[in-house]
């Protein structure tokens, strides 16, 4: 379902906050979940579409119940919307709400990014400079398909990074917001050049770590999110990425 088990258990986690990636087998109704909620964040159902009950318990071959306790746990992360008379529908965001929400997740990343500072090991720094290692590369690239790949690698650092601050909860909150302004974070990151920006604070944001600069390292991470943000709300306020 994905490609790394990093992500699975963050999306796992962001599923189910109040029980965390506690080694427990997925129920039926997760399972649906959880590949629904990959289809959404990749875009594979895009905002305002309509998820049929009856259509997802034919695909899945099951009954209708757990396909209606898949799309509360969907409902609950955010990812959808169920609504009198149309049913369950995939969030679709105005620009004032993407906002919000990438202003909360700069909060929340800075926090990460404060404890990392504060207390961090050799092996978290060489996990993070690994992470940065394959940004760059991505960074550099002009093909097709850079940002689609820059934008997986953001998330999987930004993942690292959660967990390696040593709270699972934190981590949950984080890949909920992720995953709810994953689409909107592909615009912030459209262009080259805006990659190359991207690339250069997290280098920053790795270095205040180093040297347990938590001021530092909290304000370039939050830096991170807020310039993703503004490029991303400047595309949709003229039309692009609706």
């Amino acid at each position: 379902m994905w490609q790394t088990s990093l992500l699975q258990r963050a999306m796992l986690a962001s599923l189910r906050p109040s029980r965390g990636d506690s080694g427990e087998a997925l129920s039926i109704a997760e399972q649906i979940a959880m590949q629904l909620a990959e289809e959404i964040v990749n875009d594979r159902l895009p905002p305002d579409s309509r998820i049929q009950e009856v259509g997802v318990a034919t695909r899945f071959k099951v009954s209708r119940g757990p396909v209606r306790e898949a799309l509360r746990i969907l409902e609950t992360s955010g990812l959808v919307q169920i609504l009198p008379r149309r049913g369950a529908v995939v969030t679709k965001l105005s620009p004032g709400e993407v906002a919000d929400l990438f202003e909360i997740r700069s909060v929340l990343f800075g926090l990460v990014a404060t404890r990392l500072a504060q207390r961090h090991t050799d092996a978290d720094l060489e996990a993070f400079r690994t992470r940065l290692d394959r940004l760059r590369g991505i960074a550099a690239r002009k093909d097709d398909t850079a940002t689609a790949d820059f934008v997986e690698a953001v998330q999987e650092f930004g993942l690292t990074m959660s967990e390696c601050s040593g709270s699972e909860r934190l981590t949950s909150l984080v890949t909920m917001l992720f995953h709810q302004t994953l689409r909107y974070s592909r615009l912030g990151v459209s262009t080259w050049e805006r990659r190359q920006d991207s690339v250069a604070l997290w280098e920053q944001v790795i270095e205040h770590i180093r040297l347990g600069q938590s001021d530092q390292a909290e304000a370039t991470a939050r830096s991170i999110v807020r310039r993703s943000r503004a490029f991303a709300i400047k595309l949709l306020e003229a039309g692009e990425g609706q």
